[in-house]
């Protein structure tokens, strides 16, 4: 589950449909409202889904959740006005991503994967949303979370 920057609306990824879920968010009563399902998973997916994490760039333009099944990271670009999803796209990435963190410039995307034991850096495009593939990196067996921390 992420909330959008400014406040009022909720996001959360569904584990076992791959779906998007958008609410508008009250925080003075904690009342969600459902506004809108969107699928995370590729046009041609055939399978189970299990979609994994769900991260928002700090501006709230742009939001990526990770599916393990179909080894993606689906891009939405967030309209300003409703806080309504529009799917850009899904990116391949490592094998089964459970976990991803986006950088407090909202620049760079990092996804680890878990069966193929390595980290991926993505650059964000941010008129676009678009994920471009900077590098990838060995990591240690079965990485499934990955943090960036804001240094002062």
């Amino acid at each position: 589950m992420r909330y959008h920057p400014g406040g009022k609306l909720v996001y959360v990824i569904g584990e076992l449909d791959g779906n998007v879920y958008v609410f508008d968010y009250n925080a003075a009563s904690g009342d969600l409202t459902q506004k809108q399902v969107v699928s995370a998973l590729p046009a041609d997916f055939v399978g189970k889904p299990s979609a994994a994490d769900l991260h928002i760039t700090p501006n709230g333009k742009f939001l990526y959740g990770s599916e393990r099944s179909s080894s993606t990271l689906a891009g939405f670009q967030v309209d300003p006005a409703k806080g309504t999803l529009t799917l850009l796209g899904n990116v391949s990435t490592e094998k089964q991503p459970r976990g991803f963190a986006i950088d407090p410039s909202g620049r760079y995307l990092l996804a680890v994967g878990q069966l193929s034991h390595g980290l991926s850096s993505y650059s964000i495009d941010q008129s676009s949303g678009k994920l471009t593939k900077l590098k990838e990196y060995p990591m240690g067996k079965n990485p499934n979370r990955v943090e960036i921390i804001d240094q002062p």
